[in-house]
């Protein structure tokens, strides 16, 4: 029996649900993905399930060299992130001379700051990193503009078609490309959104999906929902509290169904954030229907030193995070607080579309009375305890799925995954 083949008995065995599903997208160079039948997700061009984890590293391209941007990718894949968040011109070119940062080789993306005549050393620089990210399987979500371009007017409607053509043309064959822009959310960005995406549209042959990252927080890309173009939804929190699950729920049951992306949350360490904090964010994100980009502060206040924050508590409970939910058949989930008898405020639920499972991520300590009775494949279901900070899984017990049940968390947790499925063996340990 091969060694691999013993592992994966070993795990049906102990933990029953952790199995990595076959139909799972597995990223490989060449990776694209797309939009699910349904809407609410996105799958690879064999039509298998891609769980988003989102990473932001919006100085990617001015700050690193290709060495230094496969050595920071590297390290980001092997935490679970498979997409990250870039700004082709940085955040904004003012920022780094604030700072006192020095651009690569003093190279800004744009000569003089006009798009209309793009930096070819700086160009060829990004085709090296974005394809590195292609040979890990990463997929870039790439700002082609910035609000503070449109207020600087470094883009205009005069330009922005020109230059988002240059570029969709340049990017054409790189399918790990996804195109978003940053405007500001107001009826008064529209002439300029729409001319950048005429730009791309024109010339990307549909090879790309598009979408928005609206600015200041909070605000989604909703504001322009039922734009043909927009993919799926960006959204904008800056905030760690419930509103992130409030802001997704509200996008994931708009007609039609898109993906919903909470695209920036206050970041690990920015104004004394900490980990629970962004894993808190990530989990009602996720619970809510919609997936989640983590943020560390230095990815744009000092990114050179990634080396320093790459390994931070909040960018390894992300791993955890999404090892839970790439462990289940997470594209099922459907967002439902009526699996608790009465939901404490902050502990929020989902249940398997086909009644295989439970997922239940509590904040509060006081005991929580779930409704058994969504577990409908099974006379009993199976309970285990997850910790968000380590990973650690403890089974509890089996329960009858045709009545409640009542949960505490650990008491030394800060919070807490309850899963429960289905298990009609009760020879299980």
């Amino acid at each position: 029996m091969k060694y691999n083949t013993v592992v994966r008995l070993f795990l049906i065995i102990i933990f029953p649900f952790v199995i990595v599903d076959k139909n799972v997208a597995q990223n490989s160079p060449g990776f694209s993905i797309h939009i699910s039948d349904n809407g609410h997700y996105f799958v690879d061009s064999e039509a298998r399930p891609f769980f988003w984890l989102g990473d932001t590293e919006w100085e990617l391209f001015r700050y690193f060299t290709a060495a230094e941007a496969k050595a920071l990718l590297s390290e980001r894949k092997s935490q679970g992130f498979n997409v990250i968040q870039v700004m082709l011109n940085g955040v904004f070119p003012e920022w780094g001379t604030l700072k006192g940062m020095k651009a690569w080789e003093g190279l800004q993306a744009w000569k003089n700051g006009n798009p209309l005549t793009p930096d070819e050393k700086y160009f060829k620089r990004v085709d090296s990193i974005v394809s590195i990210a292609d040979q890990l399987g990463i997929i870039l979500v790439v700002g082609v503009y910035h609000a503070k371009d449109d207020d600087a007017r470094r883009i205009t409607v005069l330009n922005a078609k020109p230059w988002t053509s240059w570029l969709a043309k340049r990017y054409l064959n790189h399918k790990n490309i996804i195109y978003s822009m940053y405007p500001h959310a107001d009826l008064a960005s529209f002439p300029m959104i729409r001319t950048a995406v005429q730009g791309i549209l024109e010339n990307d042959k549909g090879n790309h999906m598009i979408t928005m990252h609206p600015d200041p927080s909070p605000t989604s890309s909703s504001f322009m929902h039922t734009e043909f173009w927009l993919s799926f939804n960006t959204l904008q929190t800056w905030s760690t509290d419930l509103m992130n699950y409030d802001m997704v729920r509200s996008d994931y049951v708009r007609i039609p169904f898109k993906p919903v992306i909470d695209g920036e949350a206050r970041y690990e360490e920015e104004d004394g954030t900490t980990a629970f904090q962004v894993r808190r964010a990530g989990y009602w994100s996720c619970l809510a229907g919609g997936f989640y980009t983590y943020g560390h502060r230095d990815n744009w206040h000092s990114p050179k030193t990634w080396k320093d924050w790459y390994a931070s508590p909040g960018a390894i409970q992300m791993k955890i995070m999404s090892d839970f939910f790439r462990s289940i058949d997470w594209w099922k989930m459907v967002p439902d607080q009526t699996i608790f008898k009465k939901c404490t405020n902050g502990n929020i639920g989902a249940r398997s579309l086909d009644g295989d499972w439970i997922v239940a991520y509590l904040t509060d300590k006081a005991p929580e009375t779930i409704n058994l009775g969504y577990i409908t494949s099974s006379s009993q279901a199976t309970g285990w305890w997850i910790n968000p900070l380590n990973g650690e899984r403890t089974r509890i017990d089996l329960y009858p799925t045709a009545s409640s049940a009542t949960f505490t968390m650990p008491s030394d947790w800060q919070d807490a995954v309850l899963f429960l499925k289905g298990d009609n063996d009760s020879k299980r340990p």
